[in-house]
């Protein structure tokens, strides 16, 4: 095959990869065609050529394909600016009791809160969860 042919393989397995987010699966494929053009371009024979996209294109299956998956999982679990104030404390601004929501003043905001024990303003106390605009808070 001529080699322009396997870079254009590449490139469309590219694009598959990015239509998809199949987790590299094509881009490992698009790998194979590469090295494929590679000895195409060198003049090897169009079975070696095949042969070498099919061993690099399991290769990185096998090899590459954990890494880029490992890497993209990590950076998946990005916490949004809100879930920092769990587990943070905060002053109760406002008297809250198990049956009315209070105010208290985290990070210099102050959020409505609410807790299961009557909590006095001042009283120093820290955020367990929250819930839309309301932290559910304890002593």
């Amino acid at each position: 095959m001529i080699w322009i042919t396997w870079l254009i393989i590449a490139a469309v397995l590219i694009i598959f990869e990015i239509l998809t987010s199949s987790v590299f699966f094509f881009t490992c494929l698009a790998t194979g065609s590469v090295f494929a053009a590679a000895s195409a371009y060198f003049n090897f024979s169009s079975w070696v050529e095949f042969i070498i996209f099919i061993v690099v294109s399991i290769l990185s299956l096998y090899l590459i394909r954990p890494i880029f998956k490992r890497v993209m999982s990590k950076s998946e679990t990005v916490n949004s600016n809100i879930d920092v104030l769990i587990g943070a404390t905060a002053v109760v601004t406002e008297k809250i009791t198990p049956l009315k929501t209070g105010l208290v003043k985290v990070s210099g905001e102050i959020w409505r809160a609410e807790s299961d024990i009557e909590l006095e303003t001042g009283e120093i106390v820290k955020i367990k969860n929250i819930d839309g605009t309301t932290l559910t808070v304890r002593k």
